[in-house]
């Protein structure tokens, strides 16, 4: 004990555990690691902040950037740290994995909302145009989509705004603070990589009565799971996608088709004191 005791004292430096046999390497954020002969069932009671993700992986969710969703079925999931490393998500563990990380974003949500502040990038406009045209907000983090979605916009539908956000935290809270007149008429949250944070997002906009009624678009991997949780957090619509980027914005034009052209959309009310 007088060897683990040491390698444990500090749990928010660890990023990661990985096991063998009856033995566990422990990894923490400078690049040290430990080799301790537990295996890796006993540090997980020894670290229940911990999450399991994999029989031989143990991730410190503080340094958990993304979460993939399996790519179809009987397949594993994949997360990956700040480091960039990357480690499967067993098919079992899935749900669990999920909501706790779930549960972390929420967290952390909630701390930050006062310190950090939400940005946006819109489409360039001339200097003639008029500043209230209502927008279309696309939430994705594949930056090589945002030219070809952009022209294909201003083409389809000039009358609309295209602003793009890379990160969905503080979306609601953004949103929450704005005219009704500055509201997204459409947002399209892409969840084929940073699943979680925009299941949670989805979550608090569906819950909130002033941003309810914005219809929202959810674009997932092909999993059964994932489609299950966007409909359950109330998406208007979920549509799995598989990787691509012309198959990506081809969805995104018929996205837009319909919601923009056949659907009719709600107006927004005032937002309350509450919501501010």
């Amino acid at each position: 004990m007088s060897v683990i005791k040491p390698a444990l004292e500090h749990p928010n430096l660890i990023t990661h555990l990985l096991g063998a046999n009856n033995y566990c390497w422990i990894y923490y954020r400078n690049g040290d690691k430990k080799l301790l002969a537990k295996p890796i069932s006993y540090l997980q009671d020894e670290l229940p902040g911990f999450i399991r993700t994999h029989k031989s992986v143990l991730i410190n969710p503080i340094y958990a950037r993304t979460l993939t969703a399996p790519p179809r079925q009987k397949m594993a999931g994949e997360i990956q740290l700040e480091s960039g490393l990357i480690f499967p998500v067993s098919r079992r563990r899935w749900n669990e994995v999920a909501e706790a990380l779930d549960h972390r974003l929420a967290a952390d949500a909630e701390k930050a909302s006062a310190a950090v502040t939400f940005t946006i990038s819109s489409t360039k406009k001339a200097p003639s145009e008029n500043v209230s045209k209502q927008s279309i907000l696309l939430v994705t983090d594949d930056p090589s989509c945002e030219p070809i979605v952009t022209k294909m916009m201003s083409q389809r539908w000039p009358q609309y705004r295209l602003q793009i956000a890379e990160q969905s935290n503080q979306l609601p809270d953004h949103l929450a603070g704005i005219s009704a007149e500055e509201l997204p008429t459409l947002i399209l949250l892409d969840a084929r990589t940073t699943t979680v944070e925009r299941l949670q997002t989805l979550q608090r906009l569906k819950r909130d009565p002033y941003l309810c009624r914005i219809p929202v678009i959810l674009f997932v991997t092909p999993a059964d799971t994932l489609i299950s949780d966007g409909y359950k957090r109330q998406a208007n619509s979920v549509i799995s996608l598989q990787d691509g980027q012309l198959s990506f914005v081809q969805t995104i034009e018929r996205v837009c088709r319909f919601w923009l052209q056949t659907a009719s959309l709600p107006s927004l009310p005032k937002p309350s004191l509450t919501n501010k």
